[in-house]
């Protein structure tokens, strides 16, 4: 057999190609008590529920769990751009009041050969030996580290439902250890359909914006 090389059209064939992570958290055993390590992590807001929460304890934890979304997206790309796609969020019912059990999430690298390979997990417990320890490092660092921002705080208390803008502070998700959330953080290189982790999917109709127009727009 022969590899024809497409010279005459200019196709270049060594270009990093996109590689596509799984993830997954168990965030059931993380805490759901009032204080700074509430709120686990999710990408919803308080507006995103059906039934919105009812106190501002818990609507902190919404944001605390929206603040650690975010870092964890900032440190998951500080060595290449990376795409987020076909994300689901688990809850046990579509409140505000309820924490949110799994969140799951596929990773697109534009090059993951800019990631490396080894390295001391963060918690010094282990030793990385792929891309997948390093994902998985940074996951859990978003999860252990304190961080504070000012973020928008739905307000239950004020009759059209108030947005607050208050100083969030967001601390570990677990008191034990670093080690102990990393357990919760599975990792996986998706490269081909046979490892593809069930529960991924395109985003549904159902999940898109209730729209009868006609959004084509080309000329």
């Amino acid at each position: 057999m022969a590899t024809v090389i497409p010279k005459y059209n200019r196709i270049v064939r060594d270009q990093p190609q996109q590689a596509f992570y799984m993830v997954s958290i168990d965030t059931s055993g993380f805490l759901d008590t009032t204080s700074n390590n509430a709120g686990r992590i999710s990408p919803c807001v308080a507006e995103d529920f059906a039934t919105p929460p009812t106190t501002l304890d818990e609507s902190r934890k919404i944001s605390r769990g929206a603040l650690r979304f975010k870092r964890m997206l900032q440190l998951l790309q500080v060595r290449s751009n990376v795409n987020l796609v076909n994300i689901l969020t688990t809850y046990a019912v579509d409140r505000g009041d309820d924490p949110i059990t799994k969140l799951q999430f596929g990773l697109v690298y534009e090059n993951d050969t800019f990631l490396p390979k080894t390295g001391t997990a963060a918690d010094g417990s282990t030793l990385t030996t792929d891309r997948v320890g390093f994902i998985k490092d940074k996951i859990s660092e978003a999860l252990y580290t304190t961080f504070t921002e000012r973020m928008q705080v739905h307000n239950p208390t004020a009759n059209v439902g108030l947005i607050l803008q208050e100083e969030i502070t967001a601390e570990a998700v677990l008191l034990a250890s670093q080690d102990e959330i990393m357990d919760a953080i599975t990792v996986t290189e998706a490269v081909d359909t046979a490892t593809m982790v069930s529960g991924f999917r395109p985003t549904l109709a159902s999940e898109l914006p209730a729209d009868a127009s006609d959004n084509d727009t080309a000329e």
